[in-house]
């Protein structure tokens, strides 16, 4: 027996009405060893009593048992004792001088509940509370789950099995007498003929489906079922129907008025039926609204008196009314007999309604005289209490505010279901189930558009509907609202809504119609709120960001990581967050949701310019910090980086270690919102923060290679200081464009950036921006084919990061210097400038150059015929990529990886390298990796002599090479050639 990892203060549960399990904590426990089962299943059976030792032996072996078996019981005894200690049990299994017992606890045992419930439902039945009999019968018959005992080979169990089985038809045939007493035959019907069809000699069930079908108006059918038992019982038996059986075919025949249902709604009683009119705007929700079907239905097997109570909750506007009606109006007919009750709480407005107000209510519409109605509420609560006692009906309170105003409006009972709506969980209540109910998907939101302006528009303008739909977020009140405006203007188009939604700025005006307005449903939670969480949302939503992390409110506030957390998660229980899901040493995130951001950036407009200037200075200098730290991480130091003088926000350790574990997978983690935070910096004309930020981006747009990042926040970042000015903010921005421009080839249009770039740098007399633009400047001559020109550059930009103190800066140039070297066949000289570089590289930290010098020099070696040297530098650089992260880095090793193994003639490892390298390239969008790659496998393809392949390939490869002027292309169109 093996519960795999559950907490052990959950209490062990026997379930002999089935299969026998012992369960913990909702998981079945593992018990596989017929003996110690057939042990174990006989002392649950016969708990709190002493089996002796022939009993086991009856249990166990029957009529043959070994002549070794008292060690065997001993043996059986232990293995049970430790399946009991694997639930905290293992010293309930008691030894006796002649036998054993186990020792359980009331409410261990299924067999305990369903005699507890049984007895319930008979006192019940005497006192002619019949809903709660029902109840108490229903929870006792879905305790089993098959035949009792099932799946144990044992004579003596199977006697007890026949008796347990017997027991359970028993009872339910007494619950089926009290749902036809209470008028149910149609529900029953189903349910009746199964048990029929499984015990047809049983008269007592035969003779309810007789009368079922009686009263549901189909005589015909129940004499039909009486022929087919009677024909039954006389082929089988050799006997008739009883006299019981045969008086109730007489008084079907004769349509006898004994046989008329006999229940009736006592005189007095009022039925109330107070649900509203459900809209037909209501979708999607399905298996939600199964699960609260089943969550208010369901009986209560522990026989405990605890209210069946839910809770849905959820953002306003997203629908909580409309699923709870649409949930009460499926189950109020048919499951709550006796009437449904509604009210409006109010409780997300200022004026939530007092619950002894609702208690007058409800007290009247009951049938209580108002002069009877207590003043108190206490007493109001406790008459409303005695008066749906024993009463099948339906609670639903909308709206509700909180648990001070649900509390007072439960029942005491169990007979009553309570549906509650609230913009919040309410976890004081323990009574009380809580559902979130989350936003529509979008086949749900176009479907709920769909409703108000037809097919016919959908299918007209399809993307102007997912636009839409996406500009609203599923909100349902949104959706509804912009559906019902496009139908009340067939003659605009859907495209023209889309066109309005896209300006933030107006999307909350546009979403008005008559007394429904999402900004209003926004501002009736945010109102009340705390002027103290208010100031922070409202400062937050200043950044177009999809996700926060938690400690950008500690930034703001200024307080500590953990009371930051405490204020966003007030925010998320009040709807206007939502918490993500994380693994437990994750920094906590939270979503706004879209439209909520856009109310909350209105909030803002109330905070000055200096206010909001200040929150994105201290946001911008947080990021600033850890971007800071990952670049030092990645690269040993402050190199090859120009650095700004934007102020600097130090976060808490926790934070800083999150970055340090994996900084490239935490910049692509906060990609979006690093990026969203240069346009807030740019909107606010902080310059400084803004150019900054976008160029400590660099690293992560050069290893993901994305550009349109990089050119976006670049040239945002160079507009906003042109306009103010910041000399040296130019300078570094169009240092980085010019290698944006370089990484993609195009040299002619990143010589002007870089050309202006060094000029202002020289201008200022920054030795590391010169330095860096001067290396630039110099690849793009390298890239041109200007190699000596390209040799000067490098070797002045060399002096230059040496002056400048940076020894990375100075490697990555030697790197390149080598490359040269390479070309020109100056092998020895390329093997000292690469062997200094990583040397180094190692000394000052810079794991990242220290993998691109390590393939290089894998090259080098393998153009020297030196495959094991230089499979060595190969799989150096690949432990380091990968740590990294670094796809694009693994890419440039995989491809140097299967050239290796190339020379060496190993060519399924060849092919798998360069194959791994090709679906990098391809995944990170390199047409030169790409076709340097192709070209790579297509080698090793003719190697093994899988031509046609390996022509594929070369034919990709070769004029996208040539387009390059990549030195790979000739070799490859040579190979091409023979091919053909």
């Amino acid at each position: 027996m093996n519960l795999r990892g559950q907490s052990t203060d959950q209490m062990a549960y026997f379930a002999l009405l089935g299969r026998f399990e012992v369960t913990r904590g909702g998981v079945v426990a593992e018990l596989n060893a017929r003996r110690p089962r057939l042990l174990l299943a006989a002392l649950v059976c016969r708990a709190g009593e002493t089996m002796s030792i022939d009993d086991i032996i009856d249990v166990v072996w029957g009529e043959d048992p070994p002549a070794t078996v008292r060690s065997q019981i001993q043996i059986c005894v232990s293995a049970a004792r430790r399946a009991l200690a694997d639930v905290g049990m293992g010293d309930t299994l008691r030894t006796h001088p002649f036998g054993y017992s186990l020792v359980l606890t009331p409410g261990q045992r299924d067999l305990d509940d369903f005699a507890r419930l049984v007895a319930e439902a008979r006192t019940a039945w005497d006192a002619r509370h019949f809903e709660l009999a029902v109840r108490s019968y229903r929870g006792a018959l879905n305790l089993w789950r098959g035949p009792a005992l099932s799946g144990l080979d044992s004579e003596v169990l199977h006697r007890k099995a026949v008796a347990l089985n017997e027991e359970r038809l028993t009872v339910l045939e007494e619950c089926i007498d009290v749902e036809l007493i209470r008028g149910r035959e149609r529900k029953l019907l189903p349910e009746l003929v199964k048990h029929v069809s499984e015990n047809p000699l049983r008269e007592k069930l035969r003779g309810q489906l007789m009368l079922a079908l009686h009263r549901a108006g189909r005589r015909t059918d129940a004499l039909q079922v009486y022929r087919e038992g009677r024909d039954r019982m006389v082929d089988d038996l050799g006997l008739e129907p009883s006299d019981e059986l045969r008086r109730l075919e007489r008084g079907i025949l004769n349509d006898a008025p004994e046989l008329a249902p006999a229940y009736t709604q006592p005189a007095g009683v009022s039925v109330p039926r107070q649900l509203p009119p459900l809209t037909d705007h209501f979708v999607g929700r399905e298996e939600l609204t199964r699960s609260l079907g089943a969550l208010l239905d369901r009986p209560s097997p522990t026989g405990h008196h605890r209210t069946r109570a839910v809770n849905v909750y959820g953002q306003g506007g997203v629908g909580k009314t409309s699923l709870a009606l649409h949930v009460a109006s499926r189950l109020a007919h048919e499951h709550f007999v006796d009437g449904q009750l509604y009210y409006d709480l109010h409780g997300s407005g200022p004026s939530a309604v007092p619950p002894s107000r609702v208690l007058d209510h409800f007290l009247r519409t009951l049938g209580v005289p108002p002069a009877d109605i207590p003043e108190g509420m206490d007493e109001r609560a406790s008459m409303f209490r005695s008066h749906v006692a024993g009463r099948d009906m339906l609670l639903v309170l909308d709206d509700a505010a909180d648990e001070a105003q649900i509390q007072p409006l439960l029942p005491g009972g169990r007979d009553c279901a309570v549906l509650v709506t609230s913009r919040k969980s309410q976890t004081g209540i323990p009574a009380l189930d809580n559902v979130r109910l989350d936003t529509l998907t979008p086949p749900e939101a176009i479907e709920l558009i769909g409703r108000s302006v037809g097919e016919k528009r959908l299918r007209a303008e399809p993307a102007a509907v997912a636009e839409v739909v996406r500009h609203l977020d599923g909100l349902p009140l949104a959706l509804s609202i912009a559906g019902a405006r496009l139908a009340a203007a067939p003659h605009r188009s859907v495209s023209s809504m889309a066109h309005r939604f896209r300006d933030e700025g107006r999307r909350l005006d546009e979403l008005i119609r008559g007394d429904q307005a999402v900004r209003a449903t926004i501002a009736s939670t945010y109102d009340g709120l705390r002027p103290e969480l208010q100031g922070l949302l409202s400062r937050l939503s200043l950044f177009a960001m999809e996700t926060i992390p938690g400690w950008m409110a500690a930034v703001v506030t200024g307080r500590g990581t953990e009371e930051a957390h405490d204020l966003l998660d007030e925010a998320a229980a009040a709807q206007l967050l939502t918490p993500l899901e994380a693994e437990p040493n994750d920094i906590p995130r939270y979503r706004f949701p879209h439209l909520i951001r856009i109310f909350l950036r209105e909030a803002g407009g109330r905070l000055t310019v200096a206010e909001r200037q200040e929150v994105v200075r201290r946001i911008a200098g947080a990021w600033l910090a850890l971007l800071d730290r990952a670049h030092r991480r990645l690269h040993g130091g402050d190199f090859a980086l120009v650095r700004g003088d934007s102020p600097r926000w130090e976060p808490s350790e926790s934070v800083v270690c999150d970055v340090l574990k994996d900084p490239l997978r935490w910049m692509d983690t906060e990609r979006s919102g690093l990026l969203a935070v240069v346009d807030t910096a740019k909107e606010y004309g902080l310059d400084e923060a803004c150019w900054d930020l976008a160029v400590s981006l660099v690293t992560l747009f050069e290893v993901r290679q994305h550009h349109d990042d990089w050119r976006r926040s670049h040239e945002a970042a160079l507009d906003v200081v042109l306009e103010n000015g910041n000399v040296r903010g130019e300078a570094a921005t169009r240092c980085s464009l010019g290698s944006l421009y370089l990484s993609q080839r195009h040299t002619e249009r990143a010589l002007p950036f870089l050309e202006k770039s060094l000029a202002l740098f020289e201008e200022l007399c920054d030795a590391e921006g010169v330095a860096l633009a001067t290396r630039n400047i110099a690849l793009c001559r390298h890239a041109q084919g200007l190699l000596d020109t390209a040799l000067l550059d490098y070797a002045r930009a060399a002096d230059l990061f040496r002056d400048a103190g940076d020894p990375v800066g100075q490697a990555h140039v030697w790197c390149n210097v080598a490359q040269i070297h390479v070309a020109r066949g100056d092998l020895g000289l390329a093997e000292q400038q690469l062997t200094a570089a990583l040397e180094t590289c190692r000394k000052a930290g810079s794991s990242r150059v220290a993998s691109q010098v390590l393939v290089r020099l894998g090259e080098l070696r393998l153009g020297a015929g030196r495959p094991e040297v230089a499979l060595t530098h190969f799989r150096e650089a690949l432990s380091i990529v990968r740590i990294q992260a670094d796809e694009v880095g693994e890419g440039h090793v995989q491809r140097g990886l299967g050239a290796a193994h190339l020379v060496r003639d190993d060519l399924a490892e060849s092919a798998r390298c360069f194959r791994k390298a090709l679906s990098i390239a391809d995944d990170t969008g390199s047409p030169l990796e790409v076709a340097r790659t192709r070209g790579g496998l297509g080698e090793v393809y003719v190697a093994q002599r899988r031509f046609e392949e390996a022509k594929v390939l070369l034919e990709q490869a070769v004029p996208v090479l040539r387009q390059h002027r990549d030195a790979a292309g000739a070799r490859f169109l040579e190979l091409l050639e023979r091919l053909s």
